[in-house]
C-alpha cells in the first residue's frame, strides 16, 4: 500500500483465497493467515490484488458456490474436493469481489460481491499446464489473464478473461464445451 505495507494472497488447501500481511515492507510475514474468501465459495482460481492507502484492499478471483458438487464424480471420476483443476461439468465459476478498508486491523472486516451475472467458466479451470485436457476435461480457455488495479482516487478496475459467453452465458443448460 501506500506506506509500504504488503499483502500477499493465495488459493489454500481448502480452496478458499487466504491473506497473510507484513507491516514492514516484506521483511517479515504474520504466521496466522486469513481466509478472505466467504465460506459459501467453495472453489476459487486465480487471486490478484491491490492496496491503496493503508489497509484499504480490493482481490478479485473467480469463485463457485456449487457445494452440492463436493464429493460428486470429478472429471476424474474420484470425489471433488473443490480444487477447480477437477471440477465437474454442473460447477459454475463466477468472477467475484472482496475488499477491505481495514484490512491491517487485528479482525478486519471483507466484503465480498459476486461481479458476474453470468458465469465466466462452465466445469473445469485447467491449473496444472502438463495435465491440461480436451473440452470436456480440465480445458485451458481462461488462462490466467485476470488483474486488479486501485487508481490514485480508490476506484478499482478489473480486467478478466470470460470464457462464457453468448449462448454459453445465456442458457440453462450450458456445459464445459460451451465454455
Amino acid at each position: 500500500d501506500t506506506q509500504s505495507n504488503a499483502y500477499h494472497i493465495w488459493t489454500g488447501a481448502d480452496d478458499g483465497v487466504y491473506m497473510s500481511r507484513s507491516i514492514d515492507s516484506g521483511e517479515s510475514w504474520e504466521q496466522t493467515s486469513i481466509r478472505i474468501s466467504p465460506i459459501e465459495v467453495i472453489s476459487t482460481a486465480f487471486p490478484q490484488i491491490d492496496a491503496g492507502d493503508p489497509g484499504r484492499i480490493a482481490i478479485t478471483y473467480l469463485g463457485s458456490e456449487n457445494a452440492s458438487e463436493l464429493n460428486q464424480s470429478d472429471i476424474d471420476g474420484q470425489p471433488w474436493d473443490g480444487n477447480a483443476h477437477y471440477a465437474n461439468s454442473n460447477v459454475s465459476y463466477y468472477l467475484y469481489v472482496t475488499y477491505s478498508i481495514n484490512a491491517l486491523e487485528q479482525n478486519p472486516v471483507f466484503h465480498t460481491v459476486r461481479a458476474s451475472a453470468d458465469p465466466v467458466q462452465i466445469g473445469s479451470i485447467c491449473l496444472n499446464s502438463g495435465d491440461c485436457r480436451d473440452i470436456g476435461g480440465s480445458n485451458r480457455n481462461l488462462l490466467d489473464f485476470n488483474d486488479l488495479h486501485i487508481d490514485r482516487e480508490g476506484r478499482v478496475y478489473i480486467a478478466f478473461a470470460d470464457g462464457c459467453t453468448g449462448s454459453c452465458a445465456t442458457g440453462n443448460n450450458s456445459t464445459p464445451e460451451d465454455s
